[in-house]
């Protein structure tokens, strides 16, 4: 059984405070999604969805358990004791992890909110190197082969619909791949080849400010005044 840790801990502060301004907000988005009060079982489908996508969002993004929509407005009042107890963070973890390729990084929190209720949040860490791909079938959810996003300004996960959603994913991986090399590269003595403008640059920096000689000290000076 894996304990839950508790945002009040130093390690999670970041964390603390991402789930508390979603809350005062009561907005969910790309990168938070509001889940109610329910049991685990109840919920796994949607969350191993969700997080599957939320690693393949730049900065990931944090599910947040305890709070449900009723109608036009939000209910904050966290998750119960009785379904707290069904969520088990290494269970949790596990089953995420059953269904992604390459693993996915998720943190699991008790957060107190200010409001007196607590909520469990599930954070998601964008992905290490490559986008993550469900590596099995989710029965009525996900087929094997899938890539889950968040669309831009929608608060929910679907599968990769356009080619921009590719690109987007395509793109954040390139970079991670760009600083490796440059990373690797350094380590072994290597440093990228500068160009001849920032070598212009760096000489001028030597350099120094331009030197001029005072004229007042400099005998060879002459000052010759013609009609």
């Amino acid at each position: 059984m894996g304990a839950i840790a508790t945002s009040d801990m130093p390690g999670h502060q970041r964390l603390h405070e991402r789930v508390t301004a979603a809350l005062d907000r009561c907005q969910e988005s790309r990168d938070v999604d509001f889940k109610q009060s329910v049991p685990w079982e109840q919920l796994r489908p949607r969350i191993i969805k969700t997080a599957l996508a939320m690693a393949n969002l730049r900065d990931g993004g944090v599910i947040v358990i305890g709070v449900s929509e009723q109608g036009e407005t939000w209910d904050r009042s966290g998750i119960t004791d009785e379904h707290l107890r069904t969520y088990d963070s290494d269970e949790i973890i596990a089953a995420i992890d059953r269904y992604a390729s390459p693993h996915v990084d998720v943190d699991v929190v008790l957060v107190n909110h200010l409001n007196g209720h607590r909520f469990l949040a599930i954070q998601v860490h964008e992905f290490e190197e490559s986008p993550v791909v469900c590596k099995r079938q989710l029965e009525g959810v996900l087929e094997l082969g899938n890539i889950v996003v968040r669309p831009t300004g929608q608060p929910r996960s679907t599968k990769v619909q356009s080619a921009d959603q590719m690109h987007e994913l395509l793109e954040i991986a390139a970079e991670k791949r760009a600083r490796r090399l440059l990373s690797s590269a350094r380590r072994v003595g290597l440093e990228p080849v500068a160009t001849t403008d920032q070598r212009y640059e760096t000489e001028l920096e030597r350099a120094g400010p331009p030197r001029v000689p005072d004229v007042k000290k400099v005998p060879r000076w002459r000052v010759v005044l013609r009609p």
